[in-house]
């Protein structure tokens, strides 16, 4: 018989629910998938200082390929870490 192709559970995000989930369901016995968005970084991505824009912030337009993306919206602006590890980064919003 062929081996078995696929996965009992795919959980998308690596952040705080979805390795806390993947974790348990794998002690279960369950085959998990984790997908997540991003890209890894090593420590030589890391900005070396706050005027370093480019490695800060996710702005692809201006040729910025940080990790937070700012979003502004109506009457809040976000700002999110862009990274496979959210648990990691820092995370504000800003009213």
């Amino acid at each position: 018989m062929p081996e078995k192709l696929g996965y009992d559970y795919i959980i998308i995000g690596s952040g705080f629910g979805g390795s806390v989930s993947a974790h348990r369901l794998t002690e279960k016995g369950y085959s998990v998938l984790v997908i997540e968005k991003g890209k890894e970084w090593k420590s030589e991505d890391f900005p070396k200082s706050n005027w370093k824009l480019r490695k800060w912030l996710w702005l692809p337009g201006f040729r910025f390929f940080g990790f937070f993306k700012m979003t502004f919206l109506r009457h809040v602006g976000i700002l999110m870490a862009r990274d496979q590890n959210a648990k990691d980064a820092h995370f504000a919003e800003v009213a």
